[in-house]
């Protein structure tokens, strides 16, 4: 048993330049504790602790130690063709003579009602154990798919003739490619100039290859060199991100990776789960050079990975479900029943029409009653209500029918997003 804080001892507050040392510090003992602290404020620098975009917050007990700190990235993502303010979050570490005590809940929960309170209507972030964060209302809302094939497995296609490196003159262009793309996208994050920043930052082992034909540019795939096993002399190219706004950049990209094959030995591919890449090889089974445990399931080889997935959370879910476009269908009304374990039960009614939902004062005729984990699952397109309706996930006070028109209404592919914080 573990003695839980008392709140009234803590303050949450932003970080500030005098937490500098006992910021780093936390970061260090919670995720590189072989790494010393004097290590750690080396490679940050000169840099400020609280660098454009990315406000450090800490909670202080009352001896003015800090226990616990987070990262909050100020992003916006496009979902559905709209643009929603977002809470990024990023590295939640607690001090290790606090931990078990429930600080990180306490924090989490301090933060998720200030961005409440400056109407933020979505919360992101990659967990270390989903459990945790869903007990907090976040849900899974994305996944992505990962494919370890041999590079002679990909197809060479023609297009490949109009793949070249990376020329710092085209800085604009590719920024402007990949922002016109984000907005047709589900999941994509709105970089900022901090974020571009980083990407454009030479790394050792970090190649960027573009796809033009003329002077037009029409995609571009950033990889990574690496050795999947160590002890092999064998180099791979894990596929970082990849833009194609046509599908003869995308076969271009596709047919340059094939032309590594006597260099590389596995092309990792990276992508969202309706990707056609596995249908285009000559084989669709994982690189047999690799020797990761075995897989057979009905004769099946093994082939791709699927990762656990990033985690959204409604913050406002008033706010996000009005911001939120829907698919043209007949008019209905639903009333909304929500368990938050931050914010407690909400009760609303929306009024579903032309392409956009409003709330109403009028008393719906059927009521979906569902926690907030799961109606960030539905609003994200990932699920659908009437399968979780199906698995007795949610409840449904009237015509069960309704549930038909809303995931309907909610169609969507699930997001997807190439930057991790």
């Amino acid at each position: 048993m573990f003695s839980m804080l008392h709140p009234s001892n803590f303050i949450f507050r932003p970080a500030e330049e005098r937490d500098r040392t006992a910021f780093f510090n936390l970061s260090r003992l919670a995720f590189i504790p072989m790494t010393s602290l004097a290590e750690m404020e080396q490679e940050w620098g000169d840099q400020p602790l609280n660098p454009a975009g990315r406000q450090g917050w800490v909670v202080e007990d009352e001896g003015g130690n800090l226990v616990a700190r987070y990262r909050h990235f100020e992003f916006s993502l496009y979902f559905a063709g709209a643009l929603f303010p977002m809470a990024g979050v990023n590295s939640v570490a607690v001090a290790v003579e606090r931990r078990a005590q429930g600080v990180a809940q306490w924090m989490l929960t301090q933060a998720l009602k200030d961005w409440r309170s400056r109407e933020i209507p979505l919360s992101m972030l990659y967990p270390f154990r989903h459990s945790f964060y869903r007990k907090l209302g976040w849900a899974v809302a994305g996944v992505s798919h990962q494919y370890r094939v041999s590079s002679r497995c990909l197809p060479l296609y023609a297009e490949r003739s109009h793949i070249t490196a990376y020329q710092p003159r085209r800085e604009t262009q590719l920024k402007v490619l990949y922002n016109n793309l984000a907005k047709q996208q589900n999941g994509w994050l709105q970089r900022e100039f901090w974020a571009w920043e980083q990407f454009f930052q030479p790394k050792a082992g970090r190649e960027v290859y573009l796809y033009r034909e003329g002077e037009a540019l029409l995609g571009y795939v950033v990889l990574e060199f690496t050795k999947l096993e160590p002890e092999k002399n064998q180099l791979a190219v894990l596929v970082r991100e990849w833009v194609a706004q046509t599908p003869a950049a995308y076969r271009g990209i596709v047919g340059f990776l094939g032309t590594l094959r006597d260099q590389i030995t596995t092309i990792i591919w990276n992508a969202h789960p309706d990707d056609p890449f596995p249908y285009l090889l000559n084989e669709q089974r994982r690189d047999p050079a690799l020797t990761l445990p075995h897989f057979k399931f009905n004769f099946m080889e093994l082939f791709g990975l699927i990762s656990g997935g990033f985690m959204w959370r409604l913050v406002d879910p008033k706010q996000a479900i009005v911001l939120r476009p829907i698919e043209a269908a007949s008019p209905f009304k639903l009333g909304f029943h929500i368990t938050d374990p931050v914010f407690g039960t909400e009760q609303f009614t929306v009024e579903f029409a032309a392409g956009t939902a409003q709330l109403t004062a009028e008393s719906p005729a059927t009521t979906l009653k569902t926690s907030i984990d799961h109606l960030t699952e539905l609003f994200s397109g990932l699920r659908r209500s009437q399968q979780l309706h199906w698995t007795g996930e949610v409840e449904v006070d009237g015509d069960p029918t309704v549930l038909t028109q809303l995931d309907a209404a909610w169609a969507a592919s699930p997001p997807f997003c190439w930057d991790a914080f």
